[in-house]
């Protein structure tokens, strides 16, 4: 029997669900498990390996070379899901680095990563299974959108050009351009760096301009676009949500736990999914019979729902990511959906669940132990 420390992200309520989970699929796999949602000072996971004498340290977000003195003979492994406004070059030393989607992998490989692996979200079928509930909702999304810009952010000095100071406020437009552009450019920051933007960067400014813009503008953008068609869309997050006037009738409140989740995800035909990549709603959304959207992949990337199996407008419904073809008559197929709920709930609980994850972590586990 394997034993493993696991640790996560954080102790919010989103991460100790999914601990739980995770956790019981390693067990599921025959693991015994020591850990807890949130992750320890460098300082007490030295000492809790020192008493545990685990088999290997499963971590999320957190790289070896965070880690002062962990001990060599101890296999580490990160799976990164965010990366905190690091940089690809800044994530090294684990024996395995998992990344949640596979298009991080190639710019990883590129920064001289080579033990990076792809990992992506499972669900649990224990939690998330159909119900008898009545359909009360055309679309339903779960997720979060960020705070409007505060006075103090957008007026931050960023940078320099041309001798002159650049503050936030200056350089927002540019980057909610890019991203309502389409092009999927590798990164904003170099796109600036291309401009002749000398940025002061910070893990504050990182993130937000490489993930709190994006996120924001293209969930407005989609968002509307859905709500052209149907004001019939509940949503479920934190209440930023209620901060912006255009959604706050359509906001219906956070959802702690992942048993809410399952009830109020299925009281709509459809679940949004704003990206190409299999994020946990999707899954979870799967594994409880619902149908989910997801955005047709670039030519840039590949298919991740091909690589787990899934094909579109046959296990989810595609869309164009600029909305173009959407209509109220391609939802409303009653037949297409029924045959894409059947489908995907099977690859689901075939190839998806949280011990399937464990098993591969296993396999991998075995082969570095074993060189």
């Amino acid at each position: 029997m394997k034993k493993v420390l696991l640790y996560f992200a954080s102790n919010s309520a989103f991460y100790t669900n999914l601990f739980i989970s995770i956790k019981n699929g390693f067990e599921e796999a025959g693991c015994l498990v020591v850990g807890e949602a949130n992750l320890l000072c460098s300082g007490a996971l030295i000492r809790q390996i020192e008493i545990e004498k685990p088999d290997f340290v499963f971590e999320m977000n957190r790289v070896k070379s965070e880690i002062p003195n962990f001990p060599n003979d101890v296999i580490h492994i990160c799976w990164l899901v965010d990366f905190w406004g690091r940089e690809y070059s800044d994530l090294k030393g684990s024996d395995i680095l998992y990344a949640w989607t596979y298009s991080w992998i190639e710019n990883f490989k590129k920064n001289g990563v080579a033990s990076v692996k792809y990992l992506p979200s499972a669900t649990d079928s224990k939690i998330y299974k159909p119900i008898n509930i009545k359909k009360i909702y055309d679309f339903t999304f779960l997720g979060h959108i960020s705070k409007r810009w505060t006075s103090y952010e957008l007026n931050r000095e960023v940078g320099i050009k041309d001798d002159n100071k650049i503050y936030f406020k200056d350089i927002l437009p540019i980057v909610e351009n890019l991203v309502l552009s389409q092009e999927y450019i590798e990164s904003t920051i170099e796109e600036l760096t291309k401009r002749n933007y000398n940025l002061k960067l910070n893990k504050s400014l990182i993130y937000d301009l490489s993930s709190r813009i994006y996120r924001q503008k293209t969930r407005e953008l989609y968002m509307d676009k859905f709500l052209g068609i149907t004001n019939n869309i509940s949503i479920y997050g934190p209440n930023n949500w209620a901060l912006y006037e255009k959604y706050k009738n359509n906001y219906k409140g956070f959802l702690e736990k992942p048993e809410q989740i399952n009830k109020a995800m299925q009281k709509a035909n459809i679940l949004l999914h704003f990206t190409f990549i299999p994020h946990f709603r999707v899954l979870d959304a799967m594994a409880c019979g619902m149908v989910s959207t997801a955005f047709e992949t670039p030519n840039i990337y590949k298919n991740e729902f091909e690589i787990l199996g899934f094909k579109s407008n046959e296990d989810y419904l595609e869309i164009d990511t600029k909305c173009d073809r959407i209509s109220q008559e391609f939802f409303n197929n009653k037949q297409l959906l029924a045959d894409i709920s059947y489908n995907a709930r099977k690859k689901t609980l075939k190839n998806h669940l949280w011990v399937h994850r464990a098993e591969q972590v296993l396999k991998d586990v075995e082969r570095i132990s074993h060189k």
